[in-house]
């Protein structure tokens, strides 16, 4: 259904006119030089906390999913 509604969207962009870019950069801009990249800062890992703390998550969510999944949905109409 989604997919259906997404195409006139795709065919109303694709009639769009681009706008013209030439002549919109600065001639200073053409000649700087590109800027310096530096490296991202190296991602922090989980400590022991973070990591029990997670867990017992995933096992509380496994737990109310199988609780869930037991439900009769026939029995509360």
């Amino acid at each position: 259904m989604r997919c259906i509604l997404l195409v006139p969207f795709c065919l109303l962009f694709a009639c769009a006119a681009f706008p013209a870019l030439e002549g919109t950069i600065s001639d200073a801009a053409r000649q700087a030089p590109y800027p310096a990249l530096t490296p991202l800062p190296p991602f922090p890992t989980a400590n022991g906390d973070e990591e029990t703390a997670l867990l017992a998550r995933i096992d509380a969510l496994q737990a109310r999913a199988s609780r869930i999944r037991q439900i009769d949905i026939a029995a509360l109409q």
